[in-house]
This record gives structure tokens, C-alpha cells and sequence, in this order.
């Protein structure tokens, strides 16, 4: 195809079919992969501290709370009966059996949610491998030594005046226990079997797109398989190896927590005292933070649970995510107030005097002011990473494959047959006229609907070598926002400005145009030229 040129000895532009345009809007917001499970984190962390609030709340129904002091006062704390009718050793083993159960599976669901290099894959899935095998070994003796002790499960109250105890048989609780030792035992070896094996012969791995390339062009050369001795998979094998370890992550983290709930329903059939007879001197007529306390820690936990759900909302809008983040800030702030308000008041039931007969314990309370400040440095860590540490990564870029239309459909319209006054030379014959001329930049536009705002705007999609476009610095991909003073917000617009421009003049565009993972704006002086029309 010959080359056309125009009055300036400017090639005519010759329009490619197709293009890939590039727009980086910073009206959405893109989350860091770590968000996903930090919230997730974060979420179970709150519950743990609504379900302490309920646990220690001085509920006696949903709508009634009353003051307590967070002490719990034990007459036979330093006996079996102090736990359930079962023994410490075996209480603190089970505990163990369910935190390396749960523990090695979020490992190993970490490991494989952020997939990282394959050297580093296979060294924390051995770690996974490790803490598993560690449950394993503690459920196979917990249940050993719990087997011939369900029996021993009570539930004893004393008689405040004659100090005589009575136990209530609960071996229902310890033999759903037992049976939860040996099956968190199993299901933590077979997950670790299928994870050793099966994470080393390439069937349990997230793979980098490169990753795929490179090996999918090693496996088209036998000879270089049969010499690094690869195996060649199965097609379909990895479906099923990771369907398999799934189903078992999934089976010993239920049963582990199961394991855990139970143990703590056995620890909290320990015998608990209150009223004058057994504390004369505060009487103390129940175990409870303050109504304040309970009331303020409701409310953060109910909230921060909220901020959680609502931040799984698929809704990209950076100022919704913004309000989130500012919501999440005051949460935080609220988890440090509720702190230091049962520091406060945990530290002065500490000063109490003890009664005579009984033992004094805080564990639970000591657990619930830890988990106040825990939480508040849980949202603080979240916000600081992925608001301020993340920032510059979080605006989201769109790809679009738009396919190209004639250069006349993008053309400033005119009159193909204007009205002139032809000039008459002085012996009455008529002088030879330049045809008229019409604008011409050397650039195709396109009208693009953004996906989430449906917003217009004119996108360039192909620049004319040498003409006067590329010579202005326009390029594809860039966003045409201003004619001098005119704001171009459709194609329209543009045409009309493109149109109203003399030939020769200079206009200054504005352009929006993506700088690596950001946007900037620049300005570009073009001069417009003519073509015959």
C-alpha cells in the first residue's frame, strides 16, 4: 500500500485493525494478598473475644447484666475436682493435641493462598509436616491415658454451710473427648502422609505463571525429562492429590477444634463459689467484669466482627474501602479504651483479700485483657500495611482488547460540498483554487465505557508515525481529558473541537496516561494540519 501525504508532506494516517488499551483507575482499590487472611485472622480473633465477653459478662439473660468482680473464687482448685474430676496433664495435653492440629493447617493453607517460591514451599510444608505429626503423637497418648478415666468426669457443688460436695457424673463430655484424641490423631497422620508425598513429586503446588512456561518447554524434550528424571503427571492427578490433602486439612482442623471446645466444656465443670458464706468479707455474689466493661467489650467485638464481613464485600470502590479503614481505626482505638479499662479494674480485684478456704483465679480475665489489646495491635498491623506500607500498589489496572473502526468514523464532520466564491481573474476567466482543507491530527480514537463507573472516555488507540499526534508526545493508551479550555468527555466532543480548530494553530491536549503502576497527567502542544478535503 503507497503512502498518502498531506499539503506538509505528512503521511496520511494507515489504520491498524485492533488494539490494546491500558487504564489505571484510581477511583478502585486493590487489596495486597495479605489481606485476605489477616482478615480472616482478625475476624476469628474477635470472636474469641465476644464469646470471653459472653463467658465472664455477668449475663443473667440477654437483656440483663449485672456487676460483678472478675475473680473466681475455687474451694477445691488444688484438687482433681479443680478440673472437671479429670487431671491437669491430661486437660494441658489435649490442648496441646488441638493448637498443633490447627496450627499446621493454617500453615499449610498459607503456604499455598500466597504461593511462594517452590524452595520455600517445600520448607514450610516440611514445617507443617513436623507440627502435624507432633498433634499425632499427643492425641495417640492423650487417648491413652484419658481411656480408663472418662468415669472420672464430675460436676461437684458444696453445700455453703456444711461444706459437704456433691459431684454429678459427666462422662458423656470425656468420652466425646477421647474419641476426639484418637480421630485429631488420625486424620493430622494421614494429612501429613499425603502432604510429604505428594508436595514432592509436583502434584500439590500453586505454580507462577513463568513457572508453567519454563516447564511446559522442558517437558516437550524427553530426552531432558529422562535426564533430570522428572515424572511425567497424570493428567487430572493434581485435581485429585489436592482435593485429597484438602479434605484431610479440613478434617483435622474440625476435629481439633472440636477437641478444643470439649476440653474447655470438661475444664469448666470445675466448682465455682460465691455469696456471703464463702466471702464474708466482699461479698461477692458474682463471678463478672463490671456491667460497663461488658457492655463497652460487646459492642467493639460486635463491631470489629461487622468491619470484617463487610470488608468481603466485593465492591472495589476505594472511598467505601476508605470508610472501612477509618470504621477499622475507630475500633482500634476502642480496643485500647476497653483495655485499660479492665486493666484497671482486673488490677484492683487483685488487691482484694482471698477468703479462707478458697483460691482466688484470674486466668480467664487475664485472657480477655490480653485478647483487648491483642486485637486493637491486629487492626493497627492491618491498617499501617495496607494503607500506608501498600498504598502505591493498591489502584487497579484494566486491560482492554477493543477492536479498531475506520478513521472516518473518528473525522471532525464537514461539508463535502462547501459553498465558496469563486475568484475571477482580470480577462473574466476563472483562477485555479486549492481545494479546501480540513483538520487532521494523525490519531484514532475510540469511545470507551469504564466496566464499573460507566463513565465515558476517549481513549487513543493508534498514533500515525509522523504525524502530528506522535510529534505532540501523544500516545496509545492515553486518555484525552482537555482541548485547551474543553473538557472531552465523549467522542463527541472531541470531533466537535477537532472540527472548530484553524489549520496551523496550536492547542494544548491534556492527557492522562499511565507512568509504570501509577497515573499522571501530562500536556502535549500539537499543531493541527490540514488535508484536502
Amino acid at each position: 500500500m503507497e503512502t498518502e501525504f498531506d499539503q506538509f508532506g505528512k503521511p496520511i494516517p494507515v489504520m491498524e485493525h485492533g488494539a490494546h488499551v491500558v487504564e489505571t483507575d484510581y477511583r478502585l482499590f486493590r487489596y495486597s494478598k495479605f489481606a485476605l487472611p489477616w482478615v480472616l485472622f482478625m475476624l476469628g480473633c474477635f470472636w474469641v473475644l465476644l464469646m470471653l465477653t459472653f463467658w465472664r459478662g455477668g449475663f443473667s439473660n440477654i437483656k440483663d447484666i449485672r456487676n460483678g468482680i472478675p475473680r473466681d473464687l475455687e474451694p477445691w482448685s488444688n484438687t482433681i475436682d479443680g478440673e472437671g474430676g479429670l487431671r491437669r496433664p491430661i486437660r494441658n495435653l489435649r490442648i496441646s493435641t488441638a493448637v498443633h492440629g490447627i496450627v499446621g493447617v493454617a500453615i499449610v493453607a498459607l503456604v499455598y493462598y500466597s504461593n511462594p517460591r517452590p524452595k520455600l514451599q517445600m520448607v514450610a510444608y516440611l514445617i507443617a509436616a513436623v507440627i502435624l505429626i507432633a498433634c499425632f503423637i499427643q492425641g495417640i497418648i492423650a487417648f491413652c491415658l484419658d481411656v480408663g478415666k472418662t468415669k472420672d468426669a464430675v460436676k461437684c457443688t458444696t453445700d455453703p454451710g456444711t461444706r459437704v460436695k456433691e459431684c454429678e457424673s459427666r462422662v458423656g463430655y470425656a468420652v466425646v473427648a477421647t474419641a476426639l484424641d484418637i480421630i485429631t490423631a488420625i486424620f493430622a497422620l494421614v494429612s501429613t502422609v499425603m502432604l510429604v508425598i505428594w508436595s514432592r513429586d509436583e502434584t500439590f503446588k500453586r505454580k507462577h505463571r513463568a513457572w508453567n512456561e519454563q516447564e511446559r518447554g522442558i517437558s516437550e524434550d524427553p530426552a531432558f525429562v529422562e535426564e533430570i528424571e522428572m515424572k511425567p503427571i497424570i493428567p487430572g492427578q493434581d485435581i485429585v492429590h489436592k482435593s485429597l490433602i484438602g479434605f484431610g486439612l479440613a478434617a483435622t482442623l474440625i476435629s481439633a477444634i472440636l477437641l478444643l471446645i470439649f476440653t474447655i466444656f470438661i475444664h469448666e465443670f470445675r466448682e465455682r463459689v460465691v455469696g456471703r458464706a464463702w466471702d464474708p468479707t466482699n461479698n461477692q455474689n458474682i463471678a463478672a467484669w463490671p456491667k460497663e466493661n461488658t457492655r463497652f467489650r460487646l459492642s467493639v467485638s460486635i463491631i470489629a466482627i461487622c468491619l470484617c464481613v463487610l470488608s468481603f464485600v466485593p465492591y472495589p470502590k476505594r472511598i467505601y474501602v476508605y470508610v472501612l479503614a477509618w470504621l477499622f481505626f475507630c475500633d482500634m482505638v476502642m480496643h485500647f479504651v476497653i483495655f485499660a479499662m479492665d486493666v484497671n479494674d482486673l488490677g484492683s480485684a487483685k488487691t482484694l483479700s482471698c477468703p479462707t478456704g478458697v483460691t482466688c483465679e484470674f486466668a480467664i480475665y487475664n485472657a480477655t485483657c490480653f485478647f483487648d489489646i491483642f486485637n486493637g495491635i491486629l487492626i493497627l498491623i492491618y491498617l499501617g500495611y495496607e494503607f500506608l506500607a501498600k498504598h502505591k500498589q493498591s489502584t487497579v489496572t484494566v486491560h482492554r482488547d477493543i477492536p479498531a473502526a475506520p478513521l472516518e468514523e473518528f473525522m471532525p464532520p464537514y461539508d463535502s460540498h462547501p459553498e465558496y466564491v469563486p475568484v475571477v481573474k482580470p480577462d473574466g476567466t476563472r483562477a485555479l483554487e486549492a481545494p479546501p482543507l480540513r483538520p487532521l491530527l494523525g490519531v484514532e480514537v475510540i469511545e470507551v465505557e469504564h466496566p464499573s463507573t460507566q463513565d465515558l472516555s476517549v481513549t487513543v488507540i493508534n498514533v500515525t508515525p509522523g504525524g502530528a499526534a506522535q510529534e505532540a508526545g501523544i500516545k496509545v493508551g492515553d486518555i484525552i481529558a482537555r482541548w485547551d479550555e474543553i473538557p472531552i468527555t465523549c467522542k463527541a466532543d472531541f470531533a466537535q473541537a477537532v472540527s472548530n480548530a484553524a489549520i496551523g494553530s496550536q492547542v494544548i491536549l491534556q492527557v492522562i496516561r499511565q507512568i509504570g503502576s501509577t497515573t499522571g497527567v501530562e500536556f502535549c502542544q500539537l499543531t493541527v494540519r490540514g488535508v484536502p478535503a
